[in-house]
């Protein structure tokens, strides 16, 4: 299948050797992940401003069957898809944060708990059931945060793996409560990062 006229294939996505896919400074950061969100909210506005001409090159050119998409439709998809970003990065403090406690091999009682799972799982380690529950036994102060953090990881698996059924999450989850969460995370666990390695 060959893509349409329209649409130019660029090698430019590339990665050079050594990069992290997707660590743009952007996006390692919380203001930067903010940043872009808004940004793209702020566009898709403009875009549906009764201002904006809707016969915007390529539009009515478009080869597959229409689809009839309401403007909040854009707006709940962006909010998701930043949510996802957003829960993905705190899963990657995590467990980056696990991997610098095993290999610095560091003493206090979170990182000796870590080692012991560790043992036995190295690096197939559950998010939930083995890091949450360390930081929870650990941080017994911060037991609503983490239990706070399990619920929206909760929110993210019906992101990440289809949508397809009624989610039961006992609260409504969206881009402004996860960077509030993301903030309270970061400003209250000492979670280590790879820099620290």
């Amino acid at each position: 299948m060959s893509l349409p006229a329209r649409i130019s294939f660029n090698s430019s996505w590339k990665l050079q050797m050594g990069e992290i896919p997707g660590n743009s400074s952007l996006f390692t950061s919380l203001s930067g992940a903010a940043q872009y969100h808004y940004d793209v909210v702020e566009s898709l506005k403009r875009y549906f401003s009764p201002e904006l001409p809707h016969s915007l090159p390529g539009v009515d050119t478009y080869p597959g069957p229409r689809v009839v998409v309401r403007p909040s439709d854009y707006f709940e998809e962006t909010g998701l898809r930043s949510s996802l970003a957003m829960l993905t990065s705190i899963e990657a403090a995590f467990r980056q944060d696990y991997e610098v406690r095993c290999r610095r091999r560091l003493k206090d009682e979170l990182s000796r708990d870590f080692r012991t799972i560790y043992k036995r799982k190295q690096f197939s380690v559950s998010l939930e059931k083995d890091l949450f529950d360390a930081w929870a036994k650990h941080e017994p102060q911060e037991h609503q945060l983490i239990g706070d953090l399990s619920g929206a990881f909760r929110f993210r698996h019906w992101l990440a793996h289809g949508r397809y059924w009624p989610p039961k999450l006992g609260r409504k989850y969206d881009f402004d409560y996860l960077y509030r969460l993301a903030e309270a995370v970061y400003s209250k666990l000492q979670l280590r990062g790879l820099e620290d390695v």
